[in-house]
């Protein structure tokens, strides 16, 4: 082209000059500080550079560089020519920044990463996918992050979950369409696998499929209604082990009698190898399949008496196996989580239902789970779903919730969809923000600013649908093309387009009890939530503008804060200190400066009875939809009338309910504890397991000295009274 020239590569290769390119550069150096340039100012910049440079035949691309940032300051962008400059001479921050990421991996390598309990950072696998994850975050950070979101998630405003997988594109959790990928067979890594003939078989092609879906996104990973999944598979081994008694020489009954025994015994070997599988084998991601079963609801008029049996059969062997436990001391597993739907019409009317609702009972009063979702009451869209359109929306991972959605037909979609991911507030840190920047009229601030803040998180979901839109499909091949999605039988190469706009976005929120104490000086549970309730009522309202203008399905998470409990309790610590200012929560009670308080419960020091924390949690519960889960804690759990009591008060209220205890199992005597966590009862070892309630699942805050969980929320652990 006339008046063109070449530029010398750092390679001393040769290249046309491209006035986009310049474009293209400017644009993401405007991203970066939050600006916005206007195409023709922008293609006016890189005119001027062609004009200065047109006389030469070659221009070396370092002097390019240069000229740019010369022309955008010259323009009246300095600040842009500074975000240019930043990029431009990361080589010479690199140094630092792979110090640090040196020193990081040094303390996995030696100290393991207690981040997420569900990492075991003592196996080489894990190691390497943390290393790589504090380079991919650092890579997210400098490079994909505006000024603005850089600022704040520093500081601590807000929180970008699983920032290390971010530049990957990937999806959130999600409600995986497993029966839509066995029926009729599918394709896993290039291999074609033909539908299963037993449900032995169907059970372990599902523990295959869960460790390599899970590995292509994070987040929890949901088999929805699985029992219901399952059925046809344990009718076709019902019948081939009839068929193969018969023809031995069997009567009628005798067959039958022999071949339902084989059957229970296939069901217990696949649950076997499922939770085997799920808790020693590490997903390519490096961490365990944070898998989800949920069962229990059927419609009693849409199966015949012998589907309902085998329904009901299924699930009780699914809990024995997870009471029975493995190896000589049967220590029970922590996945999959399993969640009870509970539709108390089905119990009423459904023999075999009731039952399973006992089975269930007994289990957690032994192991925990399984959790229990209330499908049948006068609260929550949960229970109104169901109650009106027969859909149920099972949670995902720990508490996650997908936001309603009616496919064009007004047909509402859950199972075969997902989530995008979450950002959170630190809810303490912006009213300590708006005290100190504004004592006159600080409570007025502290809603604008945080209306500032929800439209940050708000423009970055809108960046993570449009970059999901345009990955292929190729990226999750059992979700957007073998049908583990909803509309997921797109051709690899398909971009995923608009099957995102069933996907939800969450904006998270955490320490309620600590903001209601700055605000008002009481706690939650002394406040009684008036402060709380108004914080979500508010993000319920500019969550509505915002889906209404931009279209897309947010909603609000009741955060569980693992390792986020103890780093925005670190995040206000060091902000305090930096302005000079008192963090009361390190000298008052019930508070500690070492975590701050799951989402928007009581604290977890309050001397108050399982009863009296479900009345307290129940209306932040109902205004947290996107995400939540209400908890108690038992001194007592072999008593399972108890158990019985608190989940069916629990499943009245609407509530998504969990019981808590620590359980204990001593590697030296073999005896079984509850609510122990350092050392054996019985025999005074401190060689034991314990497995604990981390948030909304299980994980281990005791392997033989070593726990799992980070500081922070060992620290909460030892500090429950009511959770």
């Amino acid at each position: 082209m006339l008046g063109m020239f070449k530029v010398i590569k750092k390679d001393n290769s040769l290249e046309d000059f491209e006035p986009q390119k310049i474009v293209d550069a400017i644009q993401k150096a405007a991203f970066r500080c939050d600006k916005v340039i206007a195409d023709e100012a922008m293609f006016a910049m890189a005119d001027s550079i062609r004009e200065r440079l047109v006389a030469r035949k070659k221009v070396p691309v370092a002097e390019l560089h240069e000229l740019v940032i010369a022309t955008l300051a010259g323009f009246g962008y300095k600040d842009v020519a500074d975000s240019y400059a930043e990029y431009r001479y990361y080589k010479n921050n690199y140094a630092k920044t792979f110090e640090q990421l040196r020193q990081d991996a040094d303390d996995v390598l030696r100290l393991g990463d207690r981040e997420n309990a569900n990492f075991d950072s003592s196996l080489v696998s894990t190691k390497g996918s943390l290393i790589k994850g504090y380079l991919t975050k650092s890579l997210y950070k400098q490079f994909y992050l505006s000024g603005k979101e850089k600022e704040l998630i520093e500081r601590g405003d807000i929180y970008i979950h699983d920032l290390r997988d971010m530049i990957l594109g990937c999806i959130n959790c999600c409600l995986f369409d497993i029966g839509a990928i066995l029926k009729g067979g599918f394709e896993m890594s290039n291999v074609q696998y033909t539908e299963p003939k037993t449900v032995l078989s169907a059970l372990q092609v599902v523990g295959d499929i869960t460790l390599v879906a899970t590995a292509q996104q994070f987040g929890g990973f949901t088999l929805a209604e699985l029992d219901k999944v399952l059925l046809p598979y344990v009718m076709k081994s019902l019948e081939a082990a009839k068929a193969k008694y018969l023809s031995l020489g069997l009567d009628e009954a005798r067959s039958i009698a022999q071949a339902e025994k084989d059957v229970i015994r296939e069901l217990e070997q696949g649950f076997q190898s499922l939770e085997l599988k799920l808790n020693t084998v590490p997903c390519s991601r490096g961490d365990f399949a944070f898998t989800t079963i949920t069962f229990g609801q059927w419609n009693v008029k849409d199966y015949a008496p012998i589907e309902r049996k085998w329904l009901a059969l299924t699930n009780e062997v699914m809990l024995r196996v997870r009471r029975n436990g493995h190896g000589p001391d049967k220590k029970p597993v922590v996945f999959p989580k399993l969640v009870y739907l509970y539709d108390a019409k089905q119990i009423a009317e459904d023999a075999s239902s009731a039952e399973l609702f006992d089975e269930a009972v007994r289990t957690s009063s032994q192991c925990m789970y399984p959790d229990y979702l209330s499908l049948s009451s006068e609260y929550g869209t949960v229970s109104r779903l169901f109650r009106e359109h027969g859909v149920i929306t099972s949670p995902m991972g720990c508490r996650a919730y997908l936001s309603p959605w009616a496919n064009e037909e007004g047909r509402y979609i859950t199972i075969g969809r997902c989530n995008i991911g979450a950002v959170s507030l630190n809810i303490p840190l912006i009213i300590k923000l708006t005290q100190l920047d504004h004592p006159d009229n600080w409570r007025t601030a502290f809603w604008s600013v945080l209306d500032e803040r929800l439209e940050v998180i708000r423009e970055f979901f809108k960046k993570r649908y449009d970059i999901i839109r345009h990955q292929k499909c190729s990226s999750n091949p059992l979700a957007f093309t073998q049908g583990g999605f909803y509309e997921g039988t797109k051709d690899p190469d398909d971009e995923v387009g608009d099957l995102v706009r069933y996907m939800t976005a969450s904006f998270g929120i955490t320490a309620l009890d600590e903001a209601t104490y700055l605000w008002t000086g009481k706690r939650l549970v002394d406040e009684g939530g008036d402060f709380s309730a108004e914080v979500l009522r508010h993000l319920q309202a500019k969550i509505n503008e915002f889906k209404k203008a931009d279209g897309w399905l947010y909603a609000i998470y009741g955060t569980p804060a693992e390792s986020l409990c103890a780093t925005q309790a670190k995040q206000y610590d060091a902000f305090c200190r930096a302005r000079g200012t008192d963090n009361v929560f390190t000298h008052t009670e019930h508070y500690s400066p070492e975590y701050f308080t799951n989402s928007f419960h009581v604290n977890v020091t309050e001397e108050i009875t399982p009863f009296e924390k479900q009345d307290h949690e129940f209306r932040d519960f109902h205004l947290c939809e996107g995400g939540h889960i209400q908890y108690v804690r038992l001194d007592n759990p072999e008593n399972i009338d108890a158990v019985k009591a608190v989940v069916e008060r629990g499943m009245e209220m609407g509530f998504y309910q969990g019981v808590n205890f620590d359980s204990a199992y001593c590697n030296h005597c073999g005896a079984h504890s509850t609510n122990v966590l350092l050392a054996c009862p019985h025999c005074g070892s401190s060689d034991i397991s314990v497995i604990s309630r981390v948030c909304g699942y299980l994980g281990y805050s005791n392997v033989n000295g070593i726990s799992r969980m980070n500081e922070g929320k060992m620290a909460e652990i030892h500090n429950r009274k009511s959770m």
